[in-house]
């Protein structure tokens, strides 16, 4: 059997690799030391379960070095070698079992490497709790090599301090107020004083909340702090499980569904991430959290979750947590929930649409654009006479005003969710009609005028259906509301297709032109019309016309003002059309 060989690890190599491809930044060394402090001193209890006076310092000679000490645990000489000089092994995992602590924060033994992105040495000073009469001096540099000198035992405390001088082109990182920033960015909610030390004296970094409020209004003042907004209100956040604990603000201006937000996610009170796509419901887009988590297992990198069952359950119970506030809201203060659908009016109605119970508490004051004006769901629920929809935006335009004379409803169905609100609208109330406008639709909203009146407009409606011939359209002649209208163009999906495939015709490459017409060969059936409004005086006085052309430029003026009133594509000749006829009228009326 072949003699087996050992690994070995470029340490410049892997410092390379923290750099430029694990670590989003080099301040996360402030991040890691944290971390190592938070353990350390979690170490200790567990070495001396009364021991409770945690403390982290930190004194900083701008753009030289940095001191971070704890008064956690310490280490032993064989400790420095096991875990300081061993990548990938790490002082919270028990060498036997393998197993890390709950209350542990590291786990992956690579923290200490982070240094290296900003010194060319590391300096540190241990006295173990375990092993109190002796004491150690640790010097490490990046090229792999580290020296351990014993020194004088009652010379050093109880902890560790650490000792880190900035190297070219990092002076930036070593100065007081960015520390203290880092440090408040990364290790707000520890529980324990991280305190920097000046020649003025020393202050605590980490204070969360100030003397003399409310816990609301403390949670509101320290929202405005970390992201410097002032919000609607705030949702607190307890997991039933205990997975969690935190609180979600809520944004007092609108934004994307699907916009990125930067929260403040905590694994075990230090930072993890900024992104909330990993344990955020999708919906929560108006929202900004400050979370704590105890449970969940990070990625190498502590930037990101670990996907695994307690994520998913993590999930499911902050998005129970912020839907049961808002439902609860809709009873405790329905003023601030309508201000809040009104902002972030997309969010409410995707989780409307998911869920039953948000449908049932936020249709009442979901607001949804009719022909009538803008109408609540609470509104439209309680109507009796059929209600029509079109998805079509421009569809709903031109038969708003005409549906509206009808004296019936017409729901414009276009923005996202809407459609999907209506149809749950419809299940949840059995009496509610709900219909889409089609071409069929229209059948009712027609009258056929008199007979009288057909004999009267012969001429009229011979040379209108002449003309719409040319433009693949028929003319008819009915009688509708409003009387103002003098018009009315519709056509069918096929139609419209068509219509559309021949406006980008017009502008189309040569190349793409034969494609096109390709696509409109494959259309046959298809149905378009102008109908004339008998009920409108200006159709009326048309049918006494005797004047062949005159009759035939008012029908292409009406029928292109209605094509622009409508929203059509316009087809090449169908502007010139309007400019032409109305220079006619001109003439016209100047030769008189």
């Amino acid at each position: 059997m072949a003699d087996p060989f050992v690994f070995k690890v470029n340490l410049g190599g892997m410092i390379d690799i923290l750099a430029n491809h694990l670590y989003s930044s080099p301040d996360v060394f402030i991040r890691e030391l944290l971390q190592n402090g938070t353990d350390a001193i979690s170490a200790r209890k567990h070495i001396a379960p009364d021991f409770a006076e945690g403390c982290i310092r930190i004194q900083v000679e701008p753009g030289q070095c940095i001191h971070f000490t704890d008064n956690g645990s310490g280490l032993t000489e064989l400790e420095i070698h096991q875990f300081l000089a061993v990548i990938g092994q790490s002082s919270k995992r028990d060498l036997t079992t393998g197993r890390i602590l709950e209350d542990y924060i590291g786990r992956f033994g690579i923290g200490m490497l982070s240094c290296f992105m900003v010194t060319d040495e590391i300096t540190l000073r241990t006295r173990s709790a375990k092993d109190p009469s002796h004491a150690y001096e640790f010097h490490g540099k990046p090229d792999g090599t580290y020296s351990i000198t014993e020194l004088p035992a009652q010379n050093v405390a109880i902890g560790t301090a650490i000792r880190i001088a900035a190297k070219k082109g990092c002076e930036r990182y070593f100065d007081e107020a960015e520390i203290a920033r880092l440090v408040r960015f990364y290790g707000l909610p520890l529980p324990f004083p991280v305190m920097m030390q000046t020649v003025e004296g020393e202050y605590r970094i980490n204070e969360m909340f100030r003397a003399g409020k409310n816990a609301e209004e403390s949670m509101m003042a320290l929202g405005k702090e970390i992201f410097e907004t002032d919000f609607l209100g705030l949702i607190p956040l307890e997991s039933k499980s205990g997975l969690f604990s935190g609180v979600a603000y809520i944004l007092p201006h609108a934004v994307s569904l699907h916009a990125k937000g930067k929260h403040r996610i905590y694994l075990k009170n230090m930072l993890l991430t900024e992104d909330g796509d990993a344990i955020l419901p999708k919906w929560s887009g108006f929202l900004r959290v400050f979370l704590n988590t105890t449970a969940l297992r990070p990625t190498a990198s502590r930037e990101s979750f670990y996907e695994d069952e307690l994520l998913m359950q993590a999930r499911e119970e902050l998005s129970e947590c912020i839907s049961s506030y808002l439902i609860d809201l809709s009873h405790k203060d329905p003023v601030l929930l309508e201000q809040m659908i009104r902002i972030h009016i997309m969010a409410i109605k995707s989780m409307a649409s998911e869920d039953d119970v948000f449908f049932r508490t936020f249709i009442p004051f979901i607001q949804f654009e009719t022909n009538t004006g803008t109408l609540s769901g609470k509104e439209l629920l309680s109507m009796r006479d059929p209600i029509c929809y079109t998805t079509d935006i421009n569809q709903y335009h031109r038969a708003a005003s005409l549906v509206l004379w009808q004296g019936r409803t017409l729901v414009n169905a276009c923005y996202v969710y809407d459609l999907s609100l209506l149809r749950m609208m419809q299940s949840y109330e059995e009496d509610m009609i709900l219909m889409p406008l089609e071409l069929g639709s229209f059948d009712n909203l027609f009258e056929e005028p008199p007979t009288d009146a057909i004999r009267e407009s012969d001429t009229l409606m011979e040379i209108a259906d002449d003309v719409m011939r040319r433009y693949d359209a028929r003319a008819q002649l009915k009688s509708f509301s409003p009387s103002q209208q003098p018009v009315f163009y519709m056509l069918d999906k096929q139609a419209e297709t068509l219509r559309e495939i021949h406006h980008a015709r017009d502008n189309a490459h040569a190349l793409f032109a034969s494609m096109l017409d390709a696509f409109a060969e494959e259309i046959e059936e298809h149905t378009a019309a102008l109908y004339l409004n008998w009920s409108n005086p200006l159709i009326r006085r048309l049918a006494k016309l005797d004047d062949a052309e005159k009759i035939r430029v008012c029908v292409e003026i009406l029928y292109v003002q209605e094509l622009l009133t409508g929203r059509f594509p316009l087809q090449g000749n169908e502007l010139s059309l309007l400019n032409k006829n109305l220079i006619q009228l001109i003439e016209w009326g100047t030769a008189e």
